[in-house]
């Protein structure tokens, strides 16, 4: 959720080539990985979210946690979606002037290199942060934020008719938190997409509807600085606004909604 900075041992790559079924970009000289699903929700039943895979995100200082609210009235499972909301209601006892939604499997599941797959659709609106990422399970791995990393699968700010596809690390990460290792990719707006990652040992690759957008590449002599992506990772899914990055949100544009199909995670055999 925050941005990055290139150097000569990271390789940033965006090609035109078209991915298979299956999320791969098509190659000559590599094989088609087969994967192995490893963790998944769909979402099925209504009434609050599984604990056993999921727990509330926290209301921290930070722009996108700064209004979280860990209620069911703002994070819960409906006709086979999961909900998340964000609004200006007036909760008692609750004095912040927004509320928003946000979860994660932090203690329950991460991943290390893998694919992950997200299927969702949101609202746009003046001041809505959507987000779809991960942050590494070891926090302060290789230090504080972004010395160890992050894997901004989907970003959404306000109106935009793109989104943002972002890494970050103490190499491509800047001090006012911009990142230089970000791609802008389309998305067909008010509708459902799928957002994902294919994540290994020398690369990260970005899809939008089974679409490849760019690469994020290790070379042979990158450290920790450039890569600090050899450690476990989970996910976070959020509904954010109103501070930061969007801005001030319009009263008029509220409840901002990220309604959620799905999570697939897959491991290559």
């Amino acid at each position: 959720m925050l941005l990055l900075s290139c150097s000569t041992k990271v390789h940033l790559e965006r090609k035109n080539t078209l991915p298979e079924a299956g999320g791969e970009a098509k190659t000559k000289t590599k094989t088609k990985p087969r994967w192995k699903m490893v963790f998944s929700d769909e979402f099925k039943k209504d009434g609050s979210f599984d604990t056993r895979k999921w727990s509330f995100c926290s209301r921290q200082p930070a722009s996108w946690s700064r209004y979280l609210t860990a209620s069911a009235d703002y994070v819960y499972q409906k006709r086979g979606e999961l909900i998340l909301r964000m609004d200006n209601a007036a909760i008692t006892g609750d004095e912040a002037p927004y509320h928003s939604a946000g979860v994660q499997s932090s203690g329950k599941f991460n991943i290390r290199y893998g694919k992950i797959e997200v299927r969702a659709k949101f609202k746009k609106g003046q001041g809505s942060w959507p987000a779809i990422w991960m942050m590494p399970e070891q926090p302060t791995a290789y230090g504080s934020w972004p010395k160890s990393g992050e894997i901004d699968i989907m970003e959404h700010v306000n109106g935009e008719e793109v989104l943002h596809q972002t890494i970050h690390s103490a190499r491509v990460t800047g001090s006012n938190g911009a990142s230089t290792a970000t791609h802008r990719a389309k998305y067909n707006g008010n509708d459902y997409n799928t957002y994902s990652v294919i994540w290994n040992t020398s690369s990260i690759d970005f899809y939008v509807n089974n679409q490849f957008q760019y690469r994020y590449s290790k070379e042979a002599d990158s450290d920790n600085i450039s890569w600090p992506f050899d450690k476990p990772f989970y996910i976070i899914l959020n509904q954010s606004g109103a501070a930061g990055w969007p801005g001030p949100a319009k009263t008029e544009d509220l409840p901002f909604i990220m309604q959620v199909d799905w999570v697939r995670v897959y491991s290559q055999r």
